[in-house]
């Protein structure tokens, strides 16, 4: 108990020892030149946390605000839809799961289904007659045993009877039935539909039972491993893009991690309602494998990279509308002594802002970077 009270009397002795120095420092620390100057004791600089350095060399990047979409390009997105009617069987898959093409989503069975393979089934056999029919006319014909018009019927029907063969066939191929049983009378009542791509299944619209049809979209999906970001620039700034730029992007997430992309692609019109013009880019793997299709996106294409001098934010104090620094001065064992220089500052980046050397203010200039509060 002793202990803590001592502790406790410790602190509060160098809190207002500090109050008292900063209220010294702003009315009797100015010499006869009109400079201020703040002086710290050895035990308020540690206690404090205070810590110096110099100016840090860092790269600003001068970046065009843009916003927009993760997305796929159409080729890496696709819906499904039956090319029959019927009701949903099952459902092999859901949303989120990956798939690869050609794997089943899922199947339906339906009346339309089995008359598709009676009427091809049907269609075939009348096929064999008509063929028989149109090449004995023919050969009749080539005798002048027939005449013309009787052959031309025959060839007629028989060209027909191909057209409706071969229509369903296709048909029956889109179903992607097994025309081999098929002949052999083995008719099915459902068909299966499969993946086009691979991908990842975004959306799902039927349910066990529901009766779709070919106008249905039955399931959506899209191959987030070829995402792209779709972003939105007004007409002004696209002379400034070009393909190969960096793109700074983050997340709608709250730790904001920056990720990075490379323009690929600028677009050549203008949206006449919006005055914006849509530029691609593609995402560094790691950026990639974070983004969800249809995830909004803030972004900074970097239009110029310059290399300029800068310090932390914090290690500015602005009076009166003028930006300043704490040079230090001297330093010994006892005390440090730094003086209040007026700087001109640029742009600012992040945390850190950048500041213009001058005689006063270099390179070599050491100066207070971590607890400039706690002096002025």
């Amino acid at each position: 108990m002793k202990r803590h009270l001592v502790h406790t009397v410790i602190t509060v002795s160098i809190f207002l020892s500090l109050c008292a120095c900063k209220n010294r420092n702003s009315s009797e620390g100015e010499d006869a030149g009109g400079d201020l100057f703040v002086r710290f004791t050895k035990e308020q600089f540690d206690y404090m946390k205070m810590q110096t350095g110099t100016l840090q060399e860092a790269i600003f990047k001068e970046e065009v605000k843009a916003r927009g979409v993760a997305d796929a390009p159409p080729q890496y997105k696709a819906t499904i839809s039956p090319v029959a009617s019927g009701a949903v069987k099952a459902i092999y898959v859901q949303p989120g799961e990956r798939v690869r093409k050609g794997q089943p989503l899922l199947s339906f069975e339906g009346q339309e289904i089995i008359g598709l393979q009676q009427s091809w089934l049907e269609a075939a056999e009348q096929l064999k007659l008509l063929e028989s029919e149109y090449r004995r006319q023919q050969s009749l014909f080539a005798e002048k045993i027939s005449s013309e018009k009787i052959f031309l019927e025959a060839e007629s029907l028989y060209k027909r009877a191909v057209a409706a063969y071969e229509g369903l066939r296709q048909q029956l191929l889109l179903l992607q039935i097994d025309l081999d049983k098929v002949a052999k009378g083995i008719i099915t009542s459902s068909a299966t539909l499969y993946a086009p791509i691979s991908g990842d299944i975004t959306h799902i619209h039927t349910n066990i039972s529901k009766y779709i049809q070919p106008s249905d979209v039955v399931a959506e999906m899209v191959d987030t491993q070829q995402l792209q970001l779709y972003l939105s620039l007004f007409e002004k700034d696209i002379a400034l893009i070009s393909p190969g730029q960096q793109v700074l992007f983050s997340l709608p997430e709250p730790s904001g991690q920056p990720l990075t992309a490379t323009v690929s692609v600028v677009g050549k019109a203008i949206d006449r309602t919006h005055r914006t013009a849509t530029v691609q880019a593609i995402p560094s793997a790691e950026a990639r494998s974070l983004l969800l299709s249809g995830m909004y996106i803030n972004a900074g294409v970097v239009v110029q990279s310059k290399n300029v001098w800068a310090l932390p934010v914090d290690a500015l104090v602005i009076d009166d509308d003028e930006t300043f620094v704490l040079l230090l001065q001297s330093f010994d064992r006892n005390e440090y002594l730094f003086r209040k220089v007026s700087v001109q500052t640029g742009r600012r980046n992040g945390d850190y802002i950048e500041v213009i050397p001058n005689e006063q203010v270099n390179a070599s200039s050491v100066l207070l970077l971590q607890g400039v509060y706690f002096a002025m």
